[in-house]
């Protein structure tokens, strides 16, 4: 007798399994879910307008999206700005009193007469006590979108993004303001204004603080006064020398992380910053030393002195010769960044002087490699050399072109040895290492050759090359042994790579 292979529904499942599984068969198992489950699931649609679009679904779905907690209004999703802002009315309206933890408004095609309903639903979402807001509102013009004071003074907000150009905030309390607030992020999105205005006094209990997009040639006016403040980041996009027009107070007793991104350092004025750990300051516009402000060099120097007591310090661009620079004594590790000039280890040299604990430093030049200046001189063969070329090449050539560098070297030591160097610097990584052939080569080898014949406890260096220009890692190991180096114990090593992990 032949046994069949082919297994039996009944084979597979127990009869009581059987009997449920029957039973869900053409069953809306989902609606089924308790109310609050249903909202959670709803609350990670998208956009509100394919929220409400579920109340087609069944009876059961019919009002369920009146009170999912977040709310995302974005006016691109319809054809026309009175077609959402009926929207936007709509389902305020049947919403209610029902509490609202996300509002995001996202309204880029509006003008000055809806002023007045953005205030009103910004004004609802702070009735219902509203955690998160979220507001993307383009220019309208050139008219002046001033923010309700509800807003300023809402108990429940926690997290404010706001993204947009031509906003005030008037009449703002000395306390009270923003009492809950412990995310904010501040996005410029139309650098064509012609005006911000921001006096932000106190922030009690703010902890991440964003500024970044391109004000533009705006008149940017922040002062900020936030105790428990952890991290800031600051992040301009402008494109010209606008930045001069900006000014910007911070006073941030518990501040441990700033990320700086600007044109220059003299805009800026950091007061109390006793608790800073870790700074990355990056300068889009580098200091003209034929051209020099005192002023720009006295804010400059105490912007430095202001972040003096860091652990971990990453400077891309260079400062004025003129600034003072001040001890840093705490500092443990040392990025510096450059993009290209003839003095830029000028500002490493006065850091190193000023770290004395310094225990690990990286030099990253940013620069496409380029070839040096050269001379080019024609000379004639020997015959006998003639001869040689023709069979090596098999052409014949009586004239050959001899290339000279030409050598530039802006490289001068200091006259005395960092105390970092002596006692305390073990490892350095030097990015993004040119070649011979390369503006600025002599300035960077004579810097590693300083190095490591004053490195005393220095354990390992490495070096990361492009492999521009044919040379080779034997090449630049050769020239750097040319030197006794200080330390006994250290390992050189060269890698070609061409691009640089942190």
């Amino acid at each position: 007798m032949k046994m069949s292979l082919r297994m039996s529904f009944s084979d597979d499942y127990p009869f009581v399994f059987r009997q449920q599984i029957r039973s869900f068969r053409g069953e809306d198992r989902i609606s089924q879910l308790p109310d609050a489950v249903l909202r959670h699931i709803l609350s990670f649609v998208p956009t509100t307008k394919c929220v409400v679009r579920t109340c087609i679904l069944s009876k059961r779905w019919k009002d369920i999206w009146a009170s999912i907690p977040n709310l995302y209004f974005r006016d691109e999703e319809f054809s026309s700005s009175a077609d959402f802002i009926a929207f936007v009315d709509r389902v305020l309206l049947h919403r209610g009193s029902s509490a609202i933890q996300k509002f995001h408004l996202h309204f880029n095609r509006y003008c000055a007469e809806d002023f007045s309903r953005v205030d009103s639903w910004i004004s609802t979402a702070v009735r219902c006590n509203v955690v998160e807001l979220v507001l993307s509102i383009g220019s309208g013009g050139q008219a002046m979108f001033e923010l309700p004071l509800s807003l300023v003074t809402c108990k429940t907000l926690e997290v404010l993004r706001l993204m947009m150009s031509l906003f005030i905030i008037n009449n703002v309390p000395t306390s009270g303001c923003f009492p809950s607030l412990k995310c904010f992020h501040l996005h410029f999105t139309d650098n064509y204004a012609n005006y911000t205005a921001m006096r932000l006094f106190y922030f009690s209990v703010l902890e991440h603080f964003t500024i970044d997009g391109d004000p533009g040639p705006s008149l940017l006016d922040l002062n900020i006064f936030a105790p428990e403040l952890k991290t800031l980041r600051i992040e301009f996009s402008s494109s010209n020398d606008m930045h001069k027009y900006y000014n910007i107070d911070i006073d941030a007793p518990d501040l441990e992380k700033l990320d700086l991104k600007v044109g220059s350092l003299s805009n800026f004025s950091l007061t109390d910053t006793k608790s800073l750990v870790e700074a990355d300051i990056k300068l889009c516009f580098h200091p003209n030393e034929d051209y020099v402000q005192e002023d720009s060099v006295r804010r400059d120097t105490e912007f430095l002195a202001a972040i003096s007591i860091v652990k971990y310090l990453s400077l891309s661009g260079s400062i004025y010769e003129a600034c003072s620079v001040p001890a840093f004594d705490n500092l443990i590790k040392l990025r510096l960044v450059h993009f290209g000039g003839s003095h830029w280890w000028k500002t490493l040299m006065k850091l190193l002087e000023r770290s004395p604990n310094l225990e690990c430093l990286v030099i990253d030049h940013q620069i496409h490699p380029t070839r040096r200046q050269v001379e080019v001189e024609v000379i004639e063969l020997d015959p006998e050399k003639e001869e040689e070329v023709i069979e090596h090449t098999g052409y014949e050539v009586s004239l050959i072109e001899v290339t000279k560098y030409t050598k530039v070297l802006n490289w001068i030591p200091p006259n005395s040895v960092p105390n970092c160097l002596l006692s305390h610097l073990k490892t350095i990584s030097i990015r993004g290492f040119r070649g011979k052939g390369c503006n600025g080569y002599l300035d960077e080898m004579e810097l590693t050759k300083y190095l490591l014949k004053n490195g005393r406890v220095l354990e390992k260096m490495i070096i990361y090359t492009p492999g521009a220009f044919r040379d080779t890692k034997e090449d630049i190991f050769n020239e750097t042994s040319m030197i006794e180096w200080s330390s006994k114990v250290v390992q050189v090593e060269i890698i070609e790579k061409m691009f640089y992990g942190e």
